[in-house]
């Protein structure tokens, strides 16, 4: 015969066993999405910014985040235009505008790509990456994650210190994530 308490104890891991194996799991959309996290900065020695490491979250349900050395066909060959910019929107994954506090607004800075040009021809300030392949191996895609980025300051020489940036990624399946952007940063660059 066996004794009620070994019942209860049989019952209760049984109860254990049910509870920690019935979690339901988490459902991402196949669309990625993303979030701002952090925005770390390293100093020069003269006591300046000199890098800004941007730290920001994702999810995407089918893990198809990153692109391998070997995505260099269509659609994700890096083609050039006249004045070397990266005309293909899919060669780099992770795109970053560039905004400076101008009048009590930010505005997307431009940069002069032929200054001796009439009119002059101008250019957004980007900063853009590729992000390198994170596809999880097995069955299961579903991923999430933090990314992290080198940013250096503006290389314009008329630089303003209080920026922010908007940036969003391409998944290789070519879906955009929502684009998000970091609070007011404020350089020292001085």
């Amino acid at each position: 015969m066996i004794h009620p308490t070994k019942y209860i104890g049989l019952l209760f891991i049984v109860l254990v066993l049910l509870l920690t194996t019935c979690q339901k799991k988490e459902i991402y959309s196949t669309i990625p999405a993303i979030e701002y996290k952090s925005a770390t900065f390293y100093k020069s020695a003269n006591g300046t910014d000199s890098l800004m490491v941007l730290a920001f979250t994702f999810k995407d349900g089918d893990g198809d985040i990153g692109l391998d050395q070997g995505d260099t066909f269509p659609p994700f060959q890096a083609s050039r235009d006249r004045y070397n910019r990266a005309s293909n929107p899919f060669h780099y994954n992770l795109n970053i505008d560039y905004y400076e506090l101008i009048d009590n607004q930010f505005s997307l800075i431009l940069q002069e790509l032929e200054p001796d040009s009439v009119p002059p021809i101008y250019d957004t300030l980007k900063y853009n990456f590729r992000v390198e392949n994170i596809t999880p191996e097995g069955r299961h895609k579903a991923i999430r994650g933090d990314i992290e980025v080198h940013i250096f300051p503006s290389p314009q020489p008329f630089a303003k210190d209080t920026v922010l940036y908007k940036f969003f990624i391409y998944d290789r399946a070519l879906n955009k994530s929502n684009v998000t952007q970091t609070p007011t940063i404020v350089w020292k660059r001085r």
